[in-house]
């Protein structure tokens, strides 16, 4: 490929070129272990998980990565059996798995090894895995395996662990290099890092670590920025000029800035043809060709992250062909950027739900993904989220502190420096989830005749749209009357309506409309000489909250929003409602920056009710998990709420 986000040294890599250098301990007569005291009552435990990376060179003098991986987990009770019996090792493109062995150490101490013929090569979802299942595998016994791969050679390394419920009694880590190459390692939860050391020609560096409870998944929260993990990069080469930093943030944005902004004569004709046909006026302001720019870009030509060769990488291939591999995306965009004369910073944004981009440590590993950044609006696009359009990217993106490649010109020069700033988080009154719902009772008091209007605004209509503009019509008809159902448990709906459907009217703030009429009887229960009425269920499901073990994870939420409910009720002539008090609930936090308030006005016989929601930052502490939880559960609550009719 022309241009590439991560430079990296690739290498052919032949097993014949390989010696196998550092290894980890495999006792040839293992005995059993007992459980860690503070992990006795887990359903398994990793008692030992040894990482080795190694840099070596083949015949060739070539550089490439050797990795040896062993671990030993002990299996406490059935699930922890069930979890650890199959295996599954991943690795990627031009890797090679070598010296793989298996077994399992029974509690009488006997041992189980894995024939070579068991071990399988596998591929799911697009990822390639060694994939094989133990024998003799029990409660209280231990499962054993080690392996070695090779793999082209970067100079960036990223090591996770307490990444799923099961706890790590001890953790190493050994990195290996030539004794010129000069790598910082960082550790994150406690782990120990040793100095640097020369062994042999090879400069060393050790880190431990332990005792890391599970990880788990949990309501509103992201296990991915907390999970231990260590790092590594290069950062200095002793043999040319020990005091040049290398790979530091501005030699990154060096890089990608002249890869992606130095075009061809005929990618930039290409460019300007592609915007004539798409009708984009030279005059029109900066945000208005943005923005005609991107929905162009996004309805005709198809991002396909798997493409590959020059028809998916080149403007004047792609603008033809109409797919195009990200990075031909990205090219297009600059292009048509550099063509219109909009003012624009690259992007690499850090993520709530991943380990984030640090300033003082320049892991390349984590640049991943590009956004767009207009000085002049203050706002981004995505390039390659196709449902998304300015000023919206995807909501973990956003609340972050990004690397902002800025571009500058040095004589002749095109070069860009490298600076983290903030990517603003939309306000919440921006992301709402609104509705607007009439009520009355038919005259034979078994049906109730309802009117909805939901009201989705920003972040909240994004899951919509997409249906609205690839779906069938039979197919739409039926996800849109899904939608209305929500609020009504009943397939009668006529009248639907829907507005503001396409992908561009969200640059334009119009909410997307869903509106229709219902006939449900499933909201009406008769009860001896009263009437049930279930008001509660127009707001549609909600989550109920439970925590039985104590929280681990801050609260993260996607996008702060809001959810303004406004539900008019007409009363059947000769009756009124006994228990109106049930409907008033407040439930907010000190701060005020969240809340669930719903409240009521009788006026004659129209009860007006109005509920409001409101989550205005995108995380919470710790500390605040427990009026969070109250705050969900008060619109639970609600959902619970029935009005009883009875005669005057």
């Amino acid at each position: 490929m022309k241009r590439k986000n991560i430079p990296v040294v690739a290498v052919c890599i032949l097993l014949s070129s390989i010696c196998h250098g550092q290894s980890t301990a495999w006792e040839a007569k293992p005995v059993i272990h007992n459980a860690p005291a503070e992990f006795s009552k887990e359903s398994a435990v990793i008692l030992l998980d040894e990482r080795v990376h190694e840099y070596k060179t083949n015949d060739k003098k070539e550089l490439y990565i050797q990795v040896n991986s062993h671990r030993l987990v002990k299996v406490m009770d059935d699930k922890g059996v069930e979890m650890f019996n199959r295996v599954y090792i991943p690795y990627g493109i031009n890797t090679e798995v070598f010296d793989l062995k298996a077994r399992t150490i029974q509690p009488d101490g006997k041992v189980v090894d894995l024939p070579s013929e068991k071990i399988l090569d596998v591929e799911e979802e697009g990822k390639r895995y060694k994939k094989f299942a133990l024998e003799g595998v029990e409660k209280n016994s231990e499962i054993e395996y080690s392996y070695k791969l090779v793999k082209a050679a970067n100079f960036f390394g990223l090591e996770i662990f307490q990444y799923s419920s099961v706890p790590f009694h001890k953790v190493s880590f050994e990195l290996f290099a030539p004794e010129h190459l000069l790598f910082s390692v960082k550790g994150s939860s406690g782990f120990t890092v040793d100095k640097d050391v020369v062994e042999n020609a090879k400069r060393v560096i050790r880190v431990k670590g332990g005792n890391l409870p599970g990880l788990e998944e949990e309501k509103y929260g992201e296990a991915g920025p907390y999970a231990a993990n260590i790092q590594y990069k290069l950062s200095y080469n002793l043999s040319r000029d020990k005091d040049v930093r290398l790979f530091t943030w501005n030699e990154l944005a060096k890089r990608i800035y002249s890869n992606y902004t130095t075009f061809t004569e005929k990618e930039l004709k290409a460019a300007g043809d592609f915007i004539k046909k798409a009708g984009i006026s030279q005059s029109a302001s900066e945000e208005k060709k943005i923005i005609a720019l991107e929905d162009y870009i996004k309805q005709n030509i198809n991002s396909d992250k798997d493409a590959s060769g020059e028809d998916a990488d080149k403007i004047e291939k792609l603008v033809k062909t109409k797919v195009a591999s990200e990075t031909g995306i990205i090219s297009l965009f600059l292009a048509c950027f550099e063509k219109l004369g909009i003012n624009y910073q690259l992007v690499y944004p850090g993520k709530r739900d991943e380990l984030p981009l640090e300033e003082e440590f320049e892991n390349y590993r984590l640049t991943e993904d590009f956004i767009f950044y207009f000085p002049g609006t203050g706002n981004f696009v995505a390039p390659v989220a196709s449902a998304m359009r300015y000023p919206f990217i995807p909501p973990y993106w956003a609340g972050t502190k990004g690397l902002f490649l800025k571009g500058t010109t040095i004589g002749t020069l095109k070069t860009a420096i490298a600076s983290f700033d903030s990517i603003p988080m939309m306000a919440y009154e921006k992301n709402g989830t609104n509705m607007e719902v009439s009520l009355k009772m038919n005259s034979g008091m078994d049906q109730v005749l309802l009117h909805s209007k939901q009201i989705l605004m920003g972040y909240s209509a994004m899951p919509y749209r997409p249906a609205f503009n690839l779906l069938p019509k039979d197919k739409l008809e039926d996800f849109t009357k899904d939608v209305v159902k929500s609020i009504s448990k009943s397939d009668n709906i006529t009248n639907i309506k829907t507005e503001n459907t396409g992908y561009i009217e969200s640059n334009t703030g119009k909410p997307l409309i869903i509106e229709a009429d219902i006939e449900s009887p499933e909201l009406i229960e008769k009860a001896g000489n009263r009437y049930l009425l279930k008001i509660g269920d127009v707001i549609g499901p909600q989550e109920e909250m439970y925590q039985e073990k104590p929280r681990k994870l801050p609260v993260i939420i996607q996008y702060p929003h809001m959810l303004d409910r406004e539900i008019t009720f007409t009363i059947p002539d000769g009756y009124e409602i006994k228990n109106l008090s049930d409907i008033n609930i407040t439930v907010t936090d000190g701060p005020q920056t969240m809340g669930f308030i719903s409240s009521y006005t009788l006026n004659g016989n129209e009860l007006k009710i109005l509920v409001h929601e409101f989550y205005k930052v995108t995380s919470y502490p710790h500390s605040m998990f427990e009026e969070f939880r109250k705050v969900i559960n008060a619109s639970a609550d609600f959902n619970k709420v029935v009005l009883i009719l009875v005669k005057k």
